[in-house]
């Protein structure tokens, strides 16, 4: 059994289809075929199913996929480290974060940590919230930028509040206020982001304790459809501080609730099961000293009371803010 033979089974049970898998991986669909049936001959248990045009891993294939994935995390944990050793400033970076965390904090930040690190190829993967963690937990991400939301097998450092904001369409009643108690929401239609992103889930949970109804207009993945579409007069908009607001008619006030700020800290984490290279470790150094001098709604904190700063290492759960 050879690794690619590992790697074939974990692109079908990722895909759902030999199609797809084999154009993943870049070789034709009667090779990738018979490379998974070599497979479970040697193992001497079906893997895969074919059911129509998708492929269905077998209940044997599931016992097997994880370690089949933890195997070929261990081998790329051997490559990094071995890179590392030869130079340290030499490889591939993965981080996730939301689009407006990748817009408004990685981008510019980026511009100034590659200039001294022309080998390292830094690869963004877009994910809000839960989903972003995971990538780290699963091994797709080295470094994911994100609230931690009670998560304790990930380590990480702080960076800056995410704040919930309500963006209020022009001529609105409550448009002149720095800010806005989820109370003041009562029977007010809103735009909100997908659940799954902290924004929503804090929302979310500061209108169940304060028993407010709102009225729900959209659900959307973009922030930034939202505020468009509060601009248009179309309802209040529910986003995270990170988001950049670029029309004046558009106006963004810190969300509180029983006069406290509605929000958490955002962390830079990582796996500790994971090899780190010293670039990554830069990385991380790098955005913690940047995210001190500048960071999207650094302007709410002279407006707003405080995101209470938890204690370094210490995990955030949904609460309210107080």
């Amino acid at each position: 059994m050879e690794l690619r033979h590992l790697r074939y089974f974990v692109a079908v049970a990722d895909t759902g289809a030999f199609s797809r898998a084999a154009v993943k991986l870049r070789i034709t669909q009667p090779a990738l075929w018979r490379q998974v049936r070599d497979l479970e001959k040697e193992l001497g248990v079906p893997l895969v199913e074919r059911v129509g045009r998708r492929a269905r891993v077998t209940s044997a294939g599931e016992s097997l996929l994880g370690r089949s994935r933890a195997l070929l995390a261990d081998v790329e944990r051997f490559i990094e480290h071995a890179q590392a050793v030869r130079g340290g400033n030499v490889g591939s970076l993965s981080v996730a974060g939301s689009p407006q965390v990748i817009q408004n904090v990685l981008a510019p930040f980026l511009a100034r940590y590659l200039k001294s690190r022309e080998q390292v190829n830094v690869h963004l993967l877009e994910e809000g919230g839960v989903r972003a963690l995971a990538r780290v937990e699963s091994g797709e991400a080295h470094l994911a930028v994100a609230i931690r939301h009670g998560n304790d097998q990930l380590e990480g450092r702080l960076l800056f509040p995410f704040r919930v904001v309500a963006a209020l369409p022009p001529g609105h009643r409550l448009g002149r206020r720095a800010t806005i108690d989820v109370t003041d929401l009562q029977d007010e239609h809103v735009l909100l982001l997908r659940h799954g992103f902290g924004t929503r889930e804090m929302f979310d949970a500061a209108c169940r304790i304060a028993h407010v109804h709102v009225r729900l207009l959209l659900e959307a993945g973009d922030p930034q459809s939202l505020i468009a579409l509060a601009e248009a007069g179309r309802g209040i908009a529910i986003v995270p501080s990170t988001v950049a607001f670029t029309s004046r008619r558009v106006r963004g006030a810190a969300l509180l609730h029983a006069g406290a700020s509605l929000g958490l800290w955002g962390w830079i984490v990582w796996s500790p099961d994971r090899f780190l290279p010293p670039f990554a470790r830069s990385f991380i150094d790098g955005l913690v000293m940047y995210t001190r001098r500048t960071y999207p709604g650094r302007a709410l904190e002279r407006v707003a009371p405080p995101v209470p700063r938890p204690r370094e290492g210490q995990a955030a759960g949904w609460t309210t803010s107080r």
